[in-house]
């Protein structure tokens, strides 16, 4: 680069460099290293936040990566955790990569008969990290349960907690709820003054909600002490370790229970009605106002499907002379209102439609004593904008790589580059018919 270049220049060429990129897929595999690691003692969804969903890693534990290595049966060097917030998490590296690819894979490529292939191949890349940015934002996925003949028109998420406000409405009409992300009060727990609150309020609403003394693992206990500040009703929120009590090793997002007391302010009068939220509750508490009542309830967030599921039949099949399980299917019906679409969801084999895919997650031959002899099967319900997304950018990749292959060849044996790709082109194409017409 000349001494003369502009700032804007030298920031351009900074970002499409060389260098940048492979410092950026060195890091990349460093948070892969690490994730994994982490993953055996903080589980799949606290490792997929604190390193590829973030944009900088608050810290690692040096010691869960030690024993996942299995380096303590040689030197045990205990819970040693490292407070870093200059590494850079997965969002901001695959943010940089993009730009990266962006302007050195398209914008300052040599753009020439033989690059073609090149440029189609980072094209297709791009198309990938979008894709990815797309699932991370708008993709919504969880699991809808379900016994032999029951419908359903809604699935719950895997992960993401809410509460949900909803007034109680005659029976047969269609249900309806205000909702609080969980973002908006979990910082309530991270202060150690547990009456640390915040007043959530509604125009439709009679009355503001006060949310406190929110934790992300408890589950209520009955107040031997009526001096405690805390209780409500005789019971208060005890506050549970996350490890495991059999394995010591933290408990997976999944089995934590949340809990936190709220506060229902009359608007007009500011009398108050106090209950405790748990996610494990068996019913939602209650608030009454006037003649209506509400149910506030804290859990996983419900998504709608636009149509309805009702489970007719499922069944298992076993390897011959074992009790593993080789296959499980399910036959359902698709409800549109009057309309009814019979089909069939088995293992890797889903029912895709409307945006929606169902697979088949889960399945219980109903001997347990807690499912009174009913089957149930559970379905992993997916709605991803960019669903094929990776598939098209794989075979466009393919076909960028193929065209550069074809171009190379062509030049050693000297080919007319165009006739060869050409060609090779027609011979992909009619692969792809074939396949289809097959298939």
């Amino acid at each position: 680069m000349s001494a003369s270049a502009s700032i804007p220049s030298r920031v351009i060429a900074f970002f499409s460099s060389f260098g940048l990129a492979a410092v950026v897929l060195a890091l990349l595999l460093l948070l892969t290293f690490l994730g994994t690691l982490e993953q055996a003692e903080y589980g799949l969804v606290a490792s997929q936040e604190r390193y590829f969903e973030s944009v900088f890693v608050d810290r690692i534990d040096i010691g869960a990566c030690w024993r996942a290595l299995a380096f303590d049966h040689y030197w045990d060097i205990g819970n040693i955790i490292l407070p870093v917030n200059i590494l850079p998490g997965g969002y901001l590296l695959m943010a940089i990569l993009f730009v990266n690819m962006f302007l050195g894979g398209l914008i300052r490529i040599r753009k020439s008969p033989r690059t073609i292939g090149v440029v189609i191949s980072h094209f297709a890349i791009l198309f990938m990290i979008a894709a990815g940015a797309v699932t991370y934002h708008f993709a919504k996925e969880g699991i809808l349960n379900l016994t032999e003949g029951q419908t359903h028109d809604e699935f719950q998420s895997f992960h993401e907690r809410v509460i949900e406000i909803e007034a109680v409405k005659p029976t047969g009409e269609r249900r309806t709820a205000l909702v609080i992300d969980q973002r908006l009060f979990t910082d309530l727990g991270n202060s150690s003054d547990h009456g640390k609150a915040r007043t959530f309020t509604h125009e439709n609403l009679p009355f503001d909600l006060v949310i406190t003394n929110w934790k992300q693992h408890a589950e209520p206990k009955r107040a031997t002490d009526v001096t405690r500040g805390d209780a409500v009703d005789g019971y208060f929120i005890q506050a549970l370790s996350r490890n495991d009590p059999r394995t010591g090793q933290l408990l997976a997002d999944e089995a934590l229970s949340q809990a936190c007391i709220v506060i229902a302010k009359d608007k007009k009068t500011g009398a108050e009605q106090k209950g405790i939220l748990w996610e494990y509750a068996a019913a939602p508490w209650t608030a009454t106002f006037g003649d209506q009542k509400y149910l506030i309830n804290i859990g996983r967030r419900s998504y709608r499907l636009p149509f309805a599921i009702r489970l007719d039949h499922t069944e298992q099949e076993k390897h011959p002379g074992t009790e593993r399980a080789r296959r499980f299917t399910s036959k359902v019906t698709k409800l549109h209102g009057q309309r009814e679409e019979k089909r069939v969801i088995t293992m890797n084999e889903p029912v895709r439609g409307e945006g929606y895919a169902l697979f088949q997650s889960s399945f219980d031959d109903g001997s347990g004593s807690s499912s009174g002899g009913v089957k149930r099967s559970g379905f992993q319900v997916v709605e991803n904008p960019s669903d094929h997304w990776p598939l098209i950018s794989c075979i466009i990749v393919s076909v960028g790589l193929l065209i550069h292959f074809m171009m190379m060849l062509s030049r050693a044996m000297k080919w007319n580059p165009w006739i060869a790709v050409t060609n090779t082109l027609l011979i992909v194409t009619a692969g792809f018919v074939i396949a289809y017409w097959k298939l």
